[in-house]
């Protein structure tokens, strides 16, 4: 798609994330791009560990080849996502990294209500493709309003919150108990790098545009991280 051109014209999109743009290289933002195989070998290795690995909790994870297949198939799907932004600059590469936000939480709201509410499969589609649509309707609505805190990442947080509650409901059923110690590690991975996200751009006191050491880069790993995490606490729920 960049080769082709297909992304459309550089519009500086991303591009207030501390990483210098490499103008006339393929890739803009190479470290901000290539941080992103992260998720990429998250998603691969954590497939490999439901394929090869020898645990299989009594969860629906094990009993439903779907959602199994559809978190990994996510982790990796982050990757490619977001590097199209901080490699071209465009505004669609911009949509394709707000989208792997969603996307994500999107899962962990339709997840969550599936197991808390004993819901259909067919209602995890319809949750998972709701919380897609609210996530890309914010942004028109934050151009509506113009407020300056960026609505997009306020439909993240609360998808987010709503998935967590239900997950904290749903385990006080006392029908299942889980490696709480992963749940906790993915929450703590993700709040270090969120602060790290907010000294990783531009005008920032640890900004250094032209070197190999970028914050947010760091923040990719992070990430990625934390979704390992995510996915680790998922599989390791056992019926009581």
């Amino acid at each position: 798609m960049i080769i082709n051109g297909w992304f459309g014209t550089t519009n500086g999109t991303g591009g207030d994330f501390c990483e210098a743009s490499r103008i006339g290289n393929l890739i803009l933002q190479p470290i901000n791009s290539w941080s992103n195989i992260g998720f990429v070998l998250a998603g691969l290795y954590a497939s490999w560990q439901l394929t090869y690995g020898k645990i299989q909790n009594d969860n629906i994870f094990y009993k439903s080849s779907f959602f199994s297949k559809f978190i990994c198939g996510l982790m990796v799907l982050l990757g490619p996502c977001s590097m199209a932004m901080h490699a071209t600059e465009t505004s669609l590469g911009g949509l394709f990294d707000m989208n792997s936000m969603y996307l994500i939480a999107g899962f962990m709201v339709g997840y969550s209500f599936v197991r808390y509410y004993n819901l259909d499969i067919k209602y995890f589609f319809i949750i998972f493709f709701i919380c897609l649509i609210i996530g890309n309707a914010s942004p028109q609505l934050h151009k509506i309003i113009h407020i300056k805190f960026f609505l997009g990442n306020l439909a993240f947080g609360l998808m987010c919150f709503i998935g967590l509650l239900h997950e904290f409901l749903y385990h006080n059923k006392g029908i299942v108990h889980a490696k709480i110690n992963y749940a906790i590690l993915c929450g703590l991975t993700f709040v270090i790098a969120f602060i790290i996200w907010n000294f990783g751009r531009d005008a920032s006191c640890l900004c250094f545009p032209y070197s190999p050491f970028q914050l947010h880069g760091v923040w990719h790993i992070l990430c990625a991280l934390s979704v390992y995490f995510l996915f680790k606490y998922y599989t390791s729920e056992n019926k009581i």
